[in-house]
């Protein structure tokens, strides 16, 4: 008898597009971003009257293309425009400006969908990562300064980022976020961070796992988690976003044993019985709600598969007939 687990489904546009920032289009208005991200240098400034002097200032990239912890990074860095700190920030949707209020809903992030601006600043998605991971270093002033970087996972809906919003906020094609608070080691090195994903339902309720398909994914980058909050020159770099997909298993059970010597990192294992031509009973659970498990024999070997959406991971238990007795 072969139990089969099933919990999720395939799916295709599973990392970010460039998220190793080694391709980088022309300069926008002075300063570099990569390829398929965006700044302040493509950012929509609907400021009026006396305010729109503004807009000239604050539509050039606080940005530069910095050896990175593989390749190429992207370093953001804060500006001081007339007094008033502009954090640095990297985003692969459009910034738009309309407020004097920092915290003004006016002033957002959002996913551009229809390309009303033109700049292509949305990032399709497809995946339901377990978590994600990046490398960033500091430079700042003060190393008691936090940065902060927002991953939100949605639906086809022009998703907004604002200064306030936090995991909590209800939005319109919400499905999953990672806020990513993470502090200055003051050493100037390379660091990796890694934070966990979690997901709602369309009531906006913590859920476990989601049969919606994502849309979109809305990241974006500051050098520090206040608007207006550090020091003038304050610089973080970014490298290598990594989604992560866990397709470890929880657990692995042969004729309702736990398979001896079992390692979720292990993948391939021996197993004796009195006849090896007989399968035997196989019970497994992916670590991943969003993961499926499925067991197919094949000669005398059984191979358990579990599937995330951006692929496989192979188990395999071959069979022996235990003529020693064991």
């Amino acid at each position: 008898m072969i139990i089969i687990v099933l919990t999720g489904s395939l799916s295709a546009q599973t990392q970010l597009s460039n998220g190793n920032f080694e391709q980088w289009g022309t300069t926008e208005n002075g300063n570099a971003v990569p390829k398929g991200w965006h700044s302040y240098g493509d950012g929509d400034c609907q400021l009026k009257g006396i305010y729109s002097w503004g807009c000239g200032p604050m539509t050039k990239n606080h940005s530069n293309r910095v050896a990175g912890h593989t390749g190429y990074g992207c370093e953001i860095y804060t500006v001081s425009l007339v007094g008033n700190l502009v954090n640095g920030v990297l985003t692969t949707g459009q910034m738009q400006f309309a407020s004097t209020d920092n915290k003004s809903p006016d002033n957002c992030t959002y996913t551009d969908k229809d390309n009303k601006c033109g700049h292509k600043a949305a990032m399709a998605f497809t995946g339901r990562p377990d978590s994600v991971y990046f490398w960033c270093k500091f430079n700042m002033k003060n190393s008691s300064n936090v940065a902060v970087a927002k991953f939100h996972i949605h639906g086809n809906t022009a998703y907004k980022d604002i200064s306030t919003h936090t995991t909590a906020t209800a939005q319109k094609g919400k499905i999953a976020n990672a806020f990513c608070e993470f502090k200055d080691p003051n050493d100037k090195k390379w660091h990796r961070y890694k934070f966990k994903f979690t997901y709602y339902d369309d009531q906006n309720q913590v859920v476990k796992t989601t049969d919606r398909t994502p849309s979109y994914i809305l990241v974006c980058f500051s050098t520090n988690k206040i608007s207006k909050g550090g020091n003038e020159g304050d610089k973080l770099a970014i490298d290598d976003i990594v989604m992560v997909y866990n397709k470890r298993l929880s657990y692995l059970n042969i004729d309702g044993r736990p398979l001896p010597g079992f390692d979720p990192d292990r993948t391939e294992y021996d197993w004796y019985c009195a006849d090896g031509s007989v399968f035997p009973t196989v019970e497994a659970a992916a670590q991943s709600p969003h993961a499926t498990v499925r067991v197919e024999p094949s000669g005398r070997t059984l191979r358990i598969i579990v599937t995330h959406d951006d692929g496989e991971k192979v188990y395999t238990v071959t069979l022996h007939d235990d003529v020693a007795g064991r």
